[in-house]
């Protein structure tokens, strides 16, 4: 009847289940389990049986013995606890030590399998990313590289590492083709990546963590030779500044994944450190799959894509070797590696956001986008999208060139020389047309000071005007468009008879430059005076409802105040970067290319907040603070008067759909 009473106890207490309330787990750790009701019947059975002489001594033994209480042994004699704790208090102890014992497994265990699990996802995603089928079906050509990459064989020790960021879409798509050739081949398959998925693939364990795994190993491979790791950016001039956003939001640090020791911040917001950014961070190598490849010319990475041929011929072989010898020259040790000047637009002085807003030009394909309203043209603009200009690397400019490089973005082509050609069809439109209302003629009301003096119009204190310019801006490049360079201001003679300083992309100066047509006579020629300046200030004074288009490096945006206010756009240097100068590097255009100081990364300015206040600058940027803070709303247009396009409008029912159905030939 006992053992059916009580059941037999637990020897061990029972390992705590999810849901099972750890207070009572740990509560029978700390009590005695109770007796096996079987093994006392067993005893008591075993006993011998006892005469009466003997039931006689045993009683007179019992007698005389003190009672004793029953139940477990107190731990001290005293009634208190080992550490001169209460018995409640003792308890509670190694409950709360019980507790924090099993809480710090938990977490071990739980971090070795999120551990797995992210080593598994990015073997997952490499996998992907070597398997990923390049084109877009049965109607793609065949690769101009031919079925048999000849990339060359690199060898750990010998040559640099090297990772690359190439945009398939650029160069005819030779961009796409140049991809392909690399997933066929060890090494470049796990090195080479498409910018665009690395932007799409931010979650954890996506390509943005694999590109940054393979970061960190080139590091360390470049660091065991005495070298610093290379980084190709591949595509149009504005892929450059696009590579070094990658670079950014891949050494960013993230206090979301603590699981993750490789994104711990360095106490500069970054997963490296300052010196490990200054050693180790990529030099960038420009690989030329745009229209114009300013970049990728000024560096000695040619005009062309590698491989493309000069007359259609030419073989697969032929333009496999070229594209292996420009390869070649990219993990070459003997290659040289110098500073470059980075420039970035900036909050003025010592406020903490710029005052303008940016639009982008939208309407339809074609040699005029605009719309007539009125009787006037007027141009229709849409919400800005990426990328937010912060860096600049070749050139920027105001008036007759960011209106024609708006105007092209809506109606690029496939090749580089039907781009050309649109970039003509669109200047000869920009000078025949009619100006907009939301513009102002030519460059009126836009004023430029540099280093704390008026620069731009010229003899601004006699009353000069913009409106008898087309364009102003700076270099940082001595080429655009393979048609205007960049020299130091001099007198007629000087201009005619001298050779004179040209625009050097790292001695610290912008070279500004002012322009009109007649600019062109008095030179003489594509060859445009410059004055080196520190920094620059542009200042807007249109009023509401008017802007300013400029353009930073092939990209155009337009600008204006959301308040009707005068805006300042403001322009210093932001960054020093290695570069990797190519074999066609011509010492003409560039003069000496080393400047006396060590190849290193930095964030540039004269004073501690101003390298901390460039450093915010990228941290935000990588953030997608800087959208919200520079891309105007629809209403914010909306505000200003701006034509839009109507905004995209979803059906909720069938009966809505029918309804726009109906309704669309009477818009039409």
């Amino acid at each position: 009847l006992k053992s059916q009473a009580h059941p037999p106890a637990l020897a061990s207490p029972p390992r705590p289940r999810r849901g099972f309330p750890l207070d009572r787990a740990m509560g029978q750790m700390c009590t005695k389990p109770e007796t096996n009701s079987h093994e006392e019947v067993a005893v008591e059975e075993k006993q011998p049986v006892l005469g009466p002489s003997l039931i006689q001594e045993e009683r007179s033994k019992a007698e005389l013995a003190p009672v004793t209480p029953t139940g477990p042994p107190a731990r001290q004699s005293s009634g208190t606890g080992s550490k001169g704790l209460s018995p409640e208090e003792d308890r509670e102890s190694i409950i709360q030590q019980a507790k924090d014992e099993w809480d710090q497994a938990e977490r071990g265990r739980r971090a070795q399998l999120a551990r797995e699990r992210y080593e598994s996802e990015l073997a997952h995603t490499r996998h992907q990313m070597r398997e990923e089928t390049v084109g877009f079906g049965a109607s793609r050509r065949a690769n101009r590289y031919g079925t048999d990459p000849n990339l060359p064989v690199f060898e750990h020790g010998k040559h640099v590492p090297v990772l690359g960021l190439i945009n398939p879409m650029s160069g005819a798509m030779a961009g796409m083709d140049i991809l392909a050739c690399c997933r066929q081949t060890p090494y470049y398959q796990d090195r080479m990546f498409n910018i665009m998925e690395v932007v799409r693939g931010q979650r954890r364990g996506g390509l943005l963590d694999v590109f940054r795994t393979e970061l960190k190993k080139a590091k360390d491979e470049a660091k065991a030779i005495g070298k610093r790791p290379r980084l190709i950016s591949g595509g149009g001039d504005g892929t450059g500044s696009f590579a070094l956003f990658i670079m950014f939001l891949a050494l960013k640090a993230d206090p979301t994944r603590e699981e993750d020791p490789d994104m711990t911040d360095k106490g500069n917001g970054f997963i490296w450190t300052d010196e490990e950014m200054a050693e180790s961070f990529p030099a960038l190598a420009q690989m030329p799959l745009g229209s114009a490849n300013d970049f990728a010319n000024i560096l000695g990475w040619g005009q062309k894509y590698p491989g493309d041929r000069p007359v259609p011929c030419m073989s697969h072989h032929w333009c496999s070797n070229q594209l292996s010898r420009w390869f070649e020259a990219v993990i070459d040790p003997k290659t040289t590696v110098a500073n470059f000047d980075i420039w970035g637009i900036l909050p003025n002085g010592n406020e903490a956001k710029c005052d303008f807003k940016l639009a982008e030009l939208t309407g339809r394909r074609g040699r005029c986008p605009n719309n007539k309203i009125d009787g006037h043209r007027a141009l229709h603009l849409k919400e800005a999208g990426k990328p937010v200009p912060l860096f600049i690397c070749l050139y920027f400019s105001t008036g007759f060139g960011a209106y024609m490089t708006a105007r092209f973005q809506l109606n690029r082509h496939k090749t580089p020389i039907t781009n050309r050609l649109e970039y003509v069809r669109q200047g000869a439109g920009v000078i025949l047309e009619s100006v907009p209302r939301q513009m102002k003629l030519r460059l009126t009301d836009v004023e430029i000071d540099c280093e704390g003096e008026a620069y731009f119009p010229p003899r601004r204190n006699r009353g000069t005007k913009g409106r008898g310019y087309r364009e102003v801006g700076f270099y940082n490049i001595n080429w655009q468009a393979h048609a205007l360079h960049g020299a130091d201001r001099a007198s007629v003679p000087a201009r005619l008879c001298s050779t004179r300083e040209p625009v050097k992309f790292n001695d610290g100066r912008m070279d500004m430059f002012r322009w009109r047509f007649s600019s062109l006579v008095k030179n003489p020629g594509l060859r445009i005076q410059t004055d080196k300046k520190k920094e620059m200030s542009l200042r807007f004074k249109g009023g509401k409802g008017t802007g300013v288009f400029f353009q930073w490096d092939g990209e155009a945006r337009f600008a204006f105040s959301p308040t009707g206010q005068d805006f300042h756009i403001h322009i210093r240097q932001a960054l020093q970067i290695p570069v990797v100068m190519g074999p066609q590097h011509q010492k003409s255009l560039t003069g000496p290319v080393d400047n006396g100081k060590p190849v290193r990364f930095a964030f540039f300015g004269e004073t501690a907040g101003e390298r901390e206040a460039v450093r915010q600058r990228v941290l935000r940027n990588v953030n997608g603070e800087l959208d919200e803070e520079l891309n105007a709303t629809r209403s914010e247009l909306e505000a200003m008067g701006f034509p839009m396009p109507p905004p995209p409008r979803q059906a909720s029912s069938v009966s809505d759909q029918s309804a726009g159905a109906a309704a669309a030939p009477a818009a039409a």
